[in-house]
């Protein structure tokens, strides 16, 4: 059976300062990739005890590159050009302070959409997580339209949501896009950060962003890896869900500013 080639930009923005652990982490990441890449093509499922999910039919290729000592956001354009001039089918970004599963890429790939993240949380507190609604409109006295990003804190847990936008911390994401939408994908003069600009321009062009919430990351914090109990036991869920309710899509009596997409 002929298998399709699916070639991954493994793609880390690194601003000159990668701390030992996500050194480790990711060197974990590229031997467990490495005999990922091997399986899929030799068709094992499985090695010493260690799984291997992926279809039949796949066969991956994993390219590794970093650019460091550039403002991230500059970085992030730099791996994009490369990920373009290699026919890279996605692009996978993993910033240099986080700490990620090793078969990350597997659970964030078999969803088959064009932008998905894991879950992330900011690094200083609170520790609000990197999932956002947007909220848009016109400022008819400044004749000018607006685009405020608004943190999703009543996230639903454990799933597959589609939202607004996403922080990069990792973030999967088709060069499709990359080849669909004008350059600068991430360079811009706005306040919002790269990753938020990068969601907005592919959603303008008809492409969708997802956060896969059971896929956790640990960001390195000051001093501590801050998780996702960071965040339970510094917020207070009761009084979000007083306030904002428990997730909801698609509910007309929601008014604009409540929805969480």
């Amino acid at each position: 059976m002929s298998k399709r080639i699916i070639k991954v930009a493994i793609s880390i923005p690194n601003e000159g300062h990668t701390l030992p652990e996500p050194y480790g982490n990711r060197n974990l990441m590229s031997l467990h990739l490495g005999m990922l890449q091997l399986a899929s093509k030799n068709g094992i499922k499985e090695y010493e005890g260690i799984p291997f999910d992926y279809p039949e039919d796949v066969e991956y290729q994993f390219y590794w590159s970093s650019v460091g000592r550039l403002l991230t956001p500059l970085a992030r354009e730099r791996l994009s050009e490369w990920a373009v001039q290699c026919e890279a089918d996605y692009i996978f970004m993993i910033d240099d302070d986080m700490m990620c599963p090793t078969n990350m890429f597997e659970k964030l790939i078999r969803h088959n959409v064009d932008i998905v993240a894991p879950l992330a949380f900011m690094r200083l507190a609170p520790h609000y997580p990197v999932i956002f609604r947007v909220e848009k409109g016109f400022d008819h006295m400044q004749g000018l339209e607006y685009y405020i990003p608004h943190k999703v804190e009543n996230y639903p847990k454990n799933t597959l949501v589609e939202c607004d936008g996403v922080g990069f911390g990792a973030a999967l994401i088709k060069t499709s896009i990359l080849k669909s939408i004008p350059k600068p994908w991430f360079m811009s003069t706005t306040g919002h950060g790269e990753d938020l600009l990068f969601c907005k321009k592919a959603r303008e062009a008809g492409f969708k962003v997802y956060m896969d919430t059971s896929v956790k990351l640990g960001h390195l914090g000051i001093p501590p890896i801050i998780t996702e109990e960071d965040f339970i036991r510094e917020s207070k869920n009761d009084e979000f869900r007083k306030i904002h309710g428990d997730w909801q899509r698609n509910d007309p009596e929601m008014n604009a500013r409540k929805r969480c997409l």
